[in-house]
């Protein structure tokens, strides 16, 4: 009989469905719908009650791991069954309802926002398909009230919410019930979970990639003319972030995707920071099982900071980073999660950005420019 945290459960319509042969959970801070992929496979001769697996696309359907939820509000969104005169066989794959969001349009009719705050507006749009957005983390700045924002003919809806968050350096997660979180990870944040070379790591490998190192990002944009602003004062915003960590001369200028004062500038360039250094450094470790030592999944750690203590991978030893990605599944090679971690910053775009230019890069050390 396996233990209670090794198995993995569908329900749909109040049927728990277990016994798979194949089993893998995602979720990402790069992509905020996560996505569980489930096959079963079993000989003619000993195959189970097929007639009750006839799932179907669109079914709703909760993901439970080790008897804690993973996806709480999901939906079949994948059907794949096989057979030949030995096997049957069935693959589904199911994710959250916010999915609609990535292909559907924004309503033209509600495309004009003044004075509204990226809650606010975030709200409106998600309405009609039944999900909901909060703020966490270190919050500061992000529900800043945006003086206008038009949204634009054709764009998805996820991609206004995601331009929207740029100017707010706000990262997109989703929670359990698939529901959109704009997360912040803040700097004084102490590491949530240990992870150590010869203690719970299996495997382990890292990507130090100084390809797209800038030392500075400069956002221009201009902002609504008003009585209290115009001309000069309205047409010219700027907003800058340094890496001083990048000893060489690569600046990147860029233009904002919408209007702005300084302060939305200033967040905007901090949110390209971040952006970049999440492919800088990049930390792959597996580890036994899917719970972290205080019970929580390691599915719900993304965007948590992790000590990492590994002199195989690190000239420092020791490296605090935080989980950008997280794999749980179970198969031949046992339950497993296999975790993708960035630097922390990769998550709050740097200390301090201002537009005279701050702190904002990696740990000391990471580069050498001698």
């Amino acid at each position: 009989m396996p233990k209670s945290k090794e198995v993995a459960e569908i329900l749909v319509r109040g049927q728990r469905f277990k016994n798979w042969q194949t089993v893998s959970v995602t979720r990402s801070g790069i992509d905020p719908f996560p996505k569980a992929v489930f096959t079963a496979a079993s000989p003619i001769e000993s195959s189970p009650n097929w007639s009750s697996m006839k799932l179907a696309i669109g079914d709703p359907a909760e993901v439970i791991l080790g008897g804690r939820q993973a996806i709480s509000q999901g939906r079949i969104i994948g059907r794949q069954p096989a057979y030949d005169a030995t096997q049957h066989a069935l693959q589904l794959s199911i994710s959250t309802n916010a999915t609609a969001i990535a292909r559907s349009t924004i309503d033209e009719s509600k495309s004009e926002f003044k004075g509204y705050s990226l809650s606010q507006i975030v709200n409106a749009m998600l309405k009609p398909y039944g999900v909901t957005f909060s703020l966490k983390g270190e919050t500061s700045g992000m529900d800043k009230p945006f003086q206008k924002v038009n949204l634009q003919f054709g764009e998805t809806v996820y991609d206004a919410i995601n331009r929207l968050c740029a100017m707010r350096n706000v990262y997109l997660q989703s929670d359990i019930a698939g529901n959109l979180v704009g997360y912040r990870l803040g700097n004084s944040s102490g590491a949530q979970a240990e992870l150590a070379e010869g203690k719970n790591i299996l495997q382990a490998s890292a990507s130090f990639n100084y390809t797209g190192a800038l030392n500075e990002i400069n956002v221009v944009g201009q902002r609504p003319g008003d009585d209290q602003h115009f001309g000069d004062d309205a047409r010219t915003q700027t907003g800058n972030a340094k890496n001083p960590e990048v000893k060489q001369h690569a600046p990147l200028t860029m233009l904002a995707e919408m209007p702005g004062d300084a302060a939305d500038m200033r967040m905007r360039a901090q949110f390209q920071n971040g952006f970049l250094l999440s492919d800088q450094v990049q930390v792959q470790i597996v580890v036994q099982g899917w719970f972290r030592t205080d019970d929580k999944l390691w599915l719900e750690s993304i965007g948590e900071p992790v000590s990492v203590y590994s002199p195989m991978l690190f000239t420092t030893d020791k490296l605090n980073l935080a989980i950008q990605e997280v794999t749980s599944t179970q198969g031949a090679t046992g339950t497993l999660s296999a975790l993708t971690l960035v630097l922390p910053l990769a998550f709050n775009g740097g200390d301090q950005i201002n537009s005279g230019g701050a702190s904002g890069g990696l740990p000391a050390g990471t580069y050498s420019n001698a």
